[in-house]
């Protein structure tokens, strides 16, 4: 065998989907290795933990390989799986989640039950194109080439009959994207990014809206940033596009957030309603609402719920939807680290269970520790992450105990899966009554860690001050007490930090003493001494 050629088998996948097997011990990563292929390879790239390869020759396939059905599958870096029988698919997947709540999260349970999609492929109902040089394609396999595309497998048959007027259209090498939104009823909301200057489209128009497109946004976006900026201008029909979901309709614009698989969202929804077990009585927060896809299916079982977003867009869009659908529930634009703090302590809005679908990064420190302060009777964390969710999920421990978890094969050939986890309230409330000698006493530390909530709780009860964990962070700070960087930097650029006054700042370092955070307790009271 020549230097750097090796053979080996796929024994497992990273979380990009590439075929992983070791040499001496180290990972190999091979892209368009199968679990169970034997393979002869070569290593490309050395790195201190771990090496790059390429598949030479598959010297035995895996039962689980299956031919694709995609002409673009080997240079495409869209899908993942499309030689792997679906069987492994989600088998892998399981098993992936599984490892995350067991090496991340340190916990002793498994995955509940596992929900398919009910389509494999053309589920997406939103793709986004980049074009260079007049070629419209997706990114390459670990790579920024472009590979032209012309028909999507994944995407709306009538979101590619779009795709291919626009290869037609004269003025390609004028745009820098192509957004492609598809609904229920097969109609298509167009957005096309430009670095600037206006976009001519009549020599398509006629036949865009003969595919069924109902609005057509121009976005600015002079960065090469995959994101869309926040510069949109309608140049045809309507504001929006409908979305079905569960029987509510759903108004969606060029930057709403919308889920991409509406039949396998159906699935997850309801299994996280299940956990949440929505009552009448309940009053449920909705974190990371997005359009409020969520919030108003739980409200239209009668309760109370606030939904919490940060992008102004869609909670606009979450309102209309509640409007028309006639459902009451309430949006609030902002932070959800900051909105509900600002609900539960300025407005005495306290929920019993709270509902999260936050992005891949998962939930903002300030968040966990706010929900460790403030525990509800339930708490449902849809994730499209399970490593992030497995680390919050751990960060929640000692507060929380995680239920019930369930994955949804959301997006089908591909390495990406959601899960949906239940976790309860820890029953804190069982306790000891000991006797303590005078000698005792002495080899006993009773400084503490007080949580933020307690420290808010003694604050407002001999000072009549509400107090922010902003306010409290930076006392903390002042005294040695490190604090996350996130609690003093402002998300805002250029914003100032306000500083604690000083009534507020004596009251909490007199809290801090009481907590025996900044100095030893003196006084020791409700013990019962032996003498």
């Amino acid at each position: 065998m020549e230097e750097n050629k090796y053979i080996g088998e796929i024994i497992d996948f990273d979380f990009k989907g590439l075929g992983m097997t070791k040499v001496d011990g180290l990972p190999v990563f091979l892209d368009g290795g199968v679990i169970g292929d034997q393979v002869e390879f070569l290593i490309t790239k050395k790195k201190k933990n771990f090496c790059k390869g390429k598949i030479l020759n598959i010297i035995k396939k895996s039962k689980d390989r299956v031919n694709s059905p995609c002409p673009y599958f080997k240079d495409c870096g869209g899908c993942d799986f499309l030689n792997l029988s679906d069987e492994m698919e989600l088998k892998w997947k399981e098993e992936d989640v599984n490892k995350n709540l067991e090496k991340i999260a340190g916990l002793d349970i498994k995955v509940d039950e596992v929900l398919d999609s009910p389509e494999k492929n053309h589920y997406r109902n939103n793709m986004q194109f980049q074009v260079r040089d007049g070629v419209i394609g997706l990114y390459g396999k670990n790579s920024k080439d472009i590979v032209a595309i012309k028909n999507c497998l994944m995407q709306r048959d009538k979101a590619n009959e779009v795709l291919q007027i626009m290869w037609r259209y004269k003025k390609l090498k004028d745009l820098k994207r192509i957004g492609i939104r598809t609904n229920y009823k097969g109609e298509v909301l167009l957005i096309l990014v430009t670095r600037d200057g206006e976009v001519e489209i009549k020599d398509v128009l006629p036949d865009l809206i003969g595919a069924g497109v109902k609005s057509i946004y121009l976005n600015y976006n002079s960065g090469d940033k995959f994101h869309y900026s926040r510069e949109f201008e309608k140049i045809y029909g309507e504001d929006f596009i409908e979305e079905k979901l569960l029987d509510i309709n759903y108004k969606i614009s060029p930057e709403s957030f919308f889920q991409i698989n509406r039949l396998a969202t159906e699935k997850l929804y309801k299994k996280a309603i299940e956990f949440l077990d929505p009552r009448a009585e309940d009053k449920i927060y909705d974190l990371y609402c997005g359009v409020g896809s969520i919030s108003l299916s739980v409200a239209k079982r009668g309760a109370q719920v606030i939904g919490i977003e940060i992008v102004d867009r869609a909670v606009d869009d979450a309102r209309i939807n509640a409007e028309n659908n006639n459902i009451q529930a309430r949006f609030v634009k902002g932070a959800a680290e900051e909105v509900i703090e600002k609900l539960w302590e300025e407005e005495k809005i306290s929920p019993n269970k709270i509902i999260v679908d936050p992005p891949r990064k998962g939930l903002d420190e300030k968040l966990v520790d706010f929900l460790k302060e403030n525990p509800v009777e339930r708490l449902v964390y849809i994730s499209c992450n399970p490593a992030t969710q497995a680390r919050d999920l751990k960060s929640l421990k000692g507060v929380y105990r995680v239920e019930k978890v369930a994955l949804v094969n959301l997006f089908p050939n591909t390495a990406h899966a959601e899960t949906v986890a239940l976790l309860s309230k820890l029953n804190t409330e069982h306790h000891l009554d000991i006797e303590i000698g005078e000698d005792e006493l002495s080899e006993i530390d009773f400084s503490k860690d007080a949580t933020y909530g307690e420290i808010k709780k003694f604050v407002l009860d001999k000072y009549g001050l509400k107090v922010s964990s902003l306010y409290i962070a930076q006392v903390k700070r002042k005294h040695g007490l490190i604090e996350r960087e996130n609690y003093n930097i402002s998300k805002k650029e250029n914003q100032r930090v306000p500083n604690c006054p000083e009534e507020k700042e004596k009251a909490i370092e007199d809290a801090l003493e009481y907590f025996g955070m900044i100095k030893k307790i003196s006084k020791i009271e409700n013990f019962k001494i032996k003498t």
